[in-house]
């Protein structure tokens, strides 16, 4: 483990320097561990991208949300860190792509309320190549961190079964843990989330493929609506 590992867990924002502070905990807040419950060595992460009806809508990576296993989802604040706030077994995936490799999962809050990071909406992402962005999840399964990204283009990627989708590469490799964390922009929103490496790069699902799969399932609200 790196000394600037060590360093990133004992202040879990400054990977995210470039934001200001309060959007630093915010993006901590946002991002929501996953593990396999008792089973060792399974965790990922996931994004909270918003609340309807005591139920909170996380998107994260397929590859980390199988379909046929419980998975367990830890919630986070900044007055709490470390500490999760609350955690919740189990969950409905309503959206599983394996092309995109994208998972939405809905889990029940009541009426407690958690942190939200939107998406960036149609035209909001970054156009122009290379670019800073913040990366946030569980390395190794540990709480939450922030990690600078320099993003440096979109690249079409072809999947297994000959599929193809559209990803953000990235100059580093993730670290176990962070897949389906989110890929958020300088001003807080969500572009992408954590789906793979190769060769030393980072690759995120990229923005319009995840817009894309919302709207066609009918959570296009996601990104029309406002946090409340």
């Amino acid at each position: 483990m790196s000394i600037l590992f060590l360093f990133l867990v004992a202040d879990p924002t400054v990977g995210a320097a470039k934001l200001p502070l309060e959007l630093r905990w915010a993006t901590l807040a946002g991002c929501v561990r996953v593990t396999a419950g008792d089973t060792p060595g399974k965790f990922a992460s996931a994004v909270c991208l918003g609340i309807r009806d005591q139920h909170a809508y996380l998107l994260s990576s397929a590859h980390a949300i199988p379909k046929d296993a419980a998975r367990v989802y830890e919630f986070f604040a900044r007055d709490t860190y470390p500490t999760p706030v609350r955690t919740i077994v189990g969950g409905e995936i309503v959206v599983w792509l394996s092309e995109p490799d994208l998972a939405l999962v809905k889990v029940p809050i009541g009426r407690d309320p958690v942190s939200v990071l939107k998406l960036a909406g149609p035209g909001k992402r970054p156009k122009r190549y290379p670019f800073d962005a913040v990366s946030v999840g569980c390395p190794d399964g540990l709480t939450p961190v922030c990690r600078a990204e320099r993003v440096i283009g979109k690249k079409l990627v072809r999947r297994p079964g000959d599929t193809i989708a559209f990803f953000w590469e990235a100059e580093q490799a993730p670290v176990p843990g962070v897949s389906g964390g989110p890929l958020v922009t300088l001003d807080g929103r969500v572009i992408g989330v954590c789906a793979a490496a190769s060769e030393g790069r980072a690759y995120f699902t990229h923005a319009d493929e995840i817009l894309a799969a919302l709207k066609t399932a009918g959570y296009g609200w996601l990104f029309t609506e406002e946090t409340p």
